[in-house]
């Protein structure tokens, strides 16, 4: 695989626990859960982002 493919997969999985933890957020009961995953996604979004450039 090229580094550019490399990048490329690693942008998915990071764009992929983002969406895991959208969903976990959703679920969670309590608002400090909902805030710690809420911004597991937003760092995990921004890693793909970066990822992509």
């Amino acid at each position: 695989m090229s580094k550019a493919q490399d990048r490329a997969k690693l942008a998915q999985v990071q764009l992929k626990l983002a969406a895991k933890y959208e969903r976990l957020a959703k679920l969670a009961g309590s608002k400090p859960k909902r805030a710690t995953y809420t911004h597991q996604a937003e760092k995990h979004r921004l890693h793909a982002a970066d990822l992509s450039r």
